[in-house]
């Protein structure tokens, strides 16, 4: 049986799969809130950008038939990233669409009002570019926008991070009337989409990544996870994201922490109880820092349609700052889940065993 055919076959299915709230091309996402008492389903390129970037950087590994499924998947979701384009056409892209503004979808109180729109944001934009056919130009517009948004640029935050204060990383949204924030996760995208582009390196990505060195010296992904990422406040995803930089990237400057996280995820992954989707990323991490064969079981239906990949927080972003000092607590946060990512990371495992074998029977 080929798996990885398997997979990407059902990722056509749940693509092609007539959502009346979903723009042709994206994958069905669902928004919840307080334990579950508030759950709507979402129109948002996030995720769709997730699995297209995912499935992109293992193109290499597959065969031409497997190829043919991963490009269809790919083609579909080229037209409905444009619905999520900047407002004005400028080359940042918004997590819901924006021509018009379609902010909460699926809500009944929200969507109704401009104070509950969001701006433009960094994640999205590189997620975007990096699955999105765009020109030299477009990128080079982008990056530029992003160091006038910059942390120090436009504002320095008025809560600064303790041992972060003088650092200049990417602001994590292209806004004026909002606090000036960084987040990490955001950040290895980022770094990410301009180390992939060969675009020039200039003092915010140096600073950004001496966010990630930093976080890692002191280990602060462990115990200040929703101050250096308070979009993805979950260790296991940081690990996810900065290794999936570190090492796609074949990162220098973090060769040196190598053995701290290969141990860091190692430790995470004997601790009882864990999530089954969280024993999925760490095993990737696993992979991709000590290439080898892991089998593990594929994680259960309700664990791949449940897990938070992002958190949005209710009064993160607002101006009060004795409000955003309770934006860390549970109940203030939006949590996002994607069946269609999960079984794309399910995916990622498969191929990551590939790549190994392929290694060995090549060596």
């Amino acid at each position: 049986m080929n798996e990885v055919l398997s997979q990407l076959q059902l990722l056509c299915r749940l693509q092609d799969d007539n959502y009346a709230q979903h723009a042709r091309g994206l994958f069905p996402a669902q928004r919840q809130w307080a334990w579950g008492l508030y759950q709507r389903n979402d129109d948002t390129a996030f995720f769709t950008a997730c699995v297209g970037f995912t499935i992109k950087r293992y193109l290499h590994l597959m065969s031409v038939q497997e190829q043919q499924w991963a490009q269809q998947l790919l083609n579909n979701m080229q037209g409905a990233f444009e619905l999520f384009r900047n407002k004005d056409g400028h080359a940042s892209y918004n997590f819901w669409q924006t021509r018009p503004s379609k902010h909460f979808p699926g809500g009944f109180f929200a969507h109704h009002f401009s104070f509950f729109m969001i701006p433009d944001d960094i994640d999205d934009s590189a997620l975007i570019h990096l699955v999105k056919r765009h020109n030299e130009d477009e990128r080079i517009s982008l990056k530029k926008k992003m160091i006038r948004y910059a942390v120090g640029n436009l504002k320095w935050p008025d809560r600064p991070i303790k041992g972060y204060e003088e650092l200049k990383p990417y602001n994590t949204f292209f806004v004026k009337n909002m606090p000036s924030a960084f987040d990490i996760c955001a950040l290895c995208n980022v770094l990410y989409f301009v180390d992939y582009f060969h675009l020039q390196q200039d003092e915010q990505d140096l600073h950004s990544l001496q966010v990630i060195i930093r976080c890692l010296t002191n280990q602060d992904y462990r115990h200040r996870t929703f101050q250096l990422s308070p979009y993805y406040p979950n260790e296991v995803l940081i690990l996810y994201h900065v290794i999936r930089y570190y090492v796609d990237r074949n990162v220098a400057l973090l060769k040196p922490f190598h053995q701290q996280l290969l141990e860091r995820c190692l430790h995470k992954l004997s601790q009882p109880k864990l999530n089954e989707m969280s024993k999925l990323l760490l095993h990737i991490c696993v992979q991709k820092l000590n290439p080898a064969i892991i089998k593990i079981e594929k994680p259960k239906e309700a664990q791949m349609s449940s897990y938070p990949f992002f958190v949005a927080g209710i009064i993160g972003e607002v101006k009060p700052k004795f409000l955003r000092a309770m934006s860390h607590l549970k109940y203030t946060h939006i949590t996002y889940h994607c069946k269609a990512y999960a079984e794309t990371l399910w995916l990622e495992h498969l191929l990551l065993n590939r790549a190994f074998e392929q290694s060995i029977s090549s060596s």
